[in-house]
């Protein structure tokens, strides 16, 4: 376990100023490709060494032919069969980025995570000194400063003692992405503010208190980004706008048309169907509009279109998979990692509206803390009775063989 938290503590060192922060330097352009190829490749070498339970890597390994399927029928059925192995490359990342953290379940020392929040703050302040002359005044835009805040603001959260401090340190490191923000960020933050200061208890269906909480953080996200969502989804839904006309061509049209498994990999809304000019462009025509013609920069602008290309089957096996996690973070016990579980999840369903970083060495980072998360009841842990005690009422009873044992953001050494 002690070489696995090695590997993990020096992969996250290098993932945020590669991947992250200065992914658009020479010779950092394929690093996410090599990363996610080195998780799998380590996760595999370690099998002996796994901690999970076993159903953590049959359920990977079952997403491994999922996949597989789709590729072949993507070449021999599918209607862009040359941007099939480019797309392939690209949607294998960010579930097997989960699932290899999860299956590795690393258990970090205190020195590691110091060394781990130290490099992503570093890396954070690197970046805004460095882009200065981009920072600040209303028309200042840039994604990467949000995706490095969220992700400091939420390790900060899980890697420091649990105080009150912690928590205000956190939010300090998501607010420097007010510096440039995208709409979308303003709505992560308000999930972060509101998770993190707000909801005291984990989230009951049943409780009216809780759900209003929720209703009205969904208000807020969608207030603090309307002018955006107003232009993608309701005045601008019937306009010829490159992301709108992704949205309605997808799935007004393609997905019924190319029922039930779709059109194949690489033919919609994605790098290999930008790389690789898909035919469908010319026959939903897409060509014309600024941004979806031959060469256009808005083609894999959004991620929630891509799922077409899969088919109502594929569609269906993308919301079993997210259906699947939130059940599991609903039972994690440790109310911090619920929190960011959760915090992340929704991050990452308001960022795909307008993005497609899941797909890209942007997304990993989130992937690795679901995956951390997801561990923590695997582990150790100490919950304080008090903790207990207070979310008794929220809390499902959990059968007699889910055992809970140590958190590994407790150190024990």
């Amino acid at each position: 376990m002690d070489q696995i938290a090695k590997f993990f503590t020096l992969y996250w060192i290098i993932y945020f100023p590669t991947c992250i922060a200065f992914n658009d330097l020479p010779g950092f352009s394929s690093i996410d490709e090599a990363m996610t190829g080195l998780i799998v490749v380590y996760a595999l070498f370690k099998r002996g060494h796994w901690s999970t339970t076993h159903y953590v890597w049959r359920e990977y390994f079952m997403f491994l032919g999922i996949i597989a399927f789709y590729t072949v029928y993507g070449l021999m059925y599918g209607r862009n069969p040359n941007g099939v192995w480019l797309d392939f490359i690209q949607e294998i990342r960010p579930y097997s980025v989960i699932y290899c953290t999860w299956i590795l379940n690393p258990q970090f020392s205190e020195r590691q995570k110091k060394w781990m929040l130290g490099s992503m703050v570093a890396t954070l302040f690197v970046w805004i000194y460095t882009h200065a002359d981009e920072l600040g005044g209303g028309a200042a835009e840039n994604p990467v400063i949000g995706q490095l805040a969220i992700c400091c603001g939420m390790a900060w959260y899980l890697f420091r003692d649990e105080s009150l401090k912690t928590s205000y340190i956190a939010l300090a490191l998501v607010c420097t992405g007010m510096l440039a923000p995208k709409f979308k960020f303003l709505g992560e933050l308000v999930c972060f503010v509101t998770l993190l200061f707000v909801i005291k208890k984990k989230i009951d269906f049943n409780n009216p208190k809780i759900v209003a909480g929720i209703v009205l953080m969904i208000a807020a996200v969608i207030y603090v980004t309307w002018t955006k969502f107003d232009a993608y989804f309701v005045a601008g839904a019937e306009e010829d706008l490159a992301r709108p006309a992704t949205y309605r061509t997808a799935f007004g049209k393609i997905l019924w048309d190319y029922f039930p498994f779709g059109p194949g990999m690489g033919t919609f809304a994605c790098n290999g169907a930008w790389k690789y000019y898909s035919p469908l462009y010319h026959e939903y025509k897409l060509d014309h509009i600024w941004g979806l013609d031959r060469g256009g920069g808005f083609i894999c602008d959004a991620y929630y279109p891509s799922l077409v290309q899969f088919g109502v089957v594929g569609v269906g096996l993308f919301l079993a998979f997210w259906r699947k996690r939130f059940n599991e973070i609903r039972e994690i016990m440790d109310m911090r990692y619920y929190r960011i579980a959760l915090l992340t999840l929704f991050c990452l369903i308001i960022e795909q509206t307008a993005d497609s970083s899941l797909l890209s060495g942007k997304g990993m980072g989130y992937c690795m803390i679901i995956g951390l998360c997801l561990c923590s009841n695997i582990n150790d842990p100490d919950l304080d009775d008090e903790d207990d005690e207070d979310d008794e009422d929220d809390l499902e009873p959990l059968p007699d063989e889910v055992k809970i044992t140590p958190n590994f953001c407790h150190d024990d050494k």
